[in-house]
């Protein structure tokens, strides 16, 4: 028998829909910074699919794995991106023709979860990563109304370089929305770890004086 082929375009959309819920949902679903470790990025989404594989049933795991991550979401995120995940199971329910009896697709998504959620995350933290740093010391700049008027501004040089690898068109547009998203849903988190940062670096600068 020939083997099946893998739906990379299926997966690829699969992939998208499943890290923008995770990233919506908040707490430490996906991490925050580039630097974290590979299990990271791949826990959640290899949950889902070590659940589905289990049942063999795509509604079954995914109503196992959604407890999961309610369980773990951040709190004032977990009713408002609810319907995120009522999105993506509604797509997994569409196309339970790609998991259910399909190891071959289970397993080819889970040896490529990193590479995809990596590459998922990069240009969204490049930009938020950027507007924390270029504020560094001033908190105000991580307030709302301060993140929606200057936020564009202030990391369009990195803007205009995603545009390189991405294009000027869509696709970035719905990056550079999603970071500043993300940002606002997280701005407490970017505030206390620049905090963090500068506590690390007062000795040194002490030392140095």
């Amino acid at each position: 028998m020939m083997p099946r082929q893998v739906n990379t375009t299926e997966m690829d959309e699969f992939c998208q829909l499943l890290f923008r819920t995770l990233d919506r949902l908040g707490g430490d679903l996906l991490p925050l910074f580039l630097s974290e470790r590979p299990t990271a990025y791949e826990k959640y989404p290899r949950l889902l699919l070590g659940c589905i594989r289990y049942y063999d049933n795509v509604e079954a795991g995914f109503e196992e794995w959604k407890s999961k991550v309610l369980r773990d979401a951040s709190d004032y995120r977990r009713e408002q991106e609810f319907p995120e995940l009522l999105a993506l199971k509604k797509w997994l329910l569409d196309h339970r023709g790609l998991f259910e009896g399909r190891k071959d697709n289970l397993n080819h998504l889970k040896r490529s979860l990193y590479a995809r959620a990596y590459e998922y995350l990069y240009p969204r933290r490049l930009l938020t990563g950027a507007y924390a740093e270029a504020n560094r010391g001033n908190p105000d700049a991580l307030e709302e109304d301060a993140i929606r008027a200057n936020f564009r501004r202030v990391v369009q040089p990195h803007i205009a370089k995603l545009a390189q690898v991405y294009g000027e068109g869509e696709r970035l547009q719905t990056i550079v929305t999603e970071a500043e998203e993300f940002l606002l849903a997280n701005r407490q988190r970017y505030r206390w770890k620049l905090r963090e940062m500068e506590a690390m670096e007062t000795p040194e600068e002490a030392a140095g004086n």
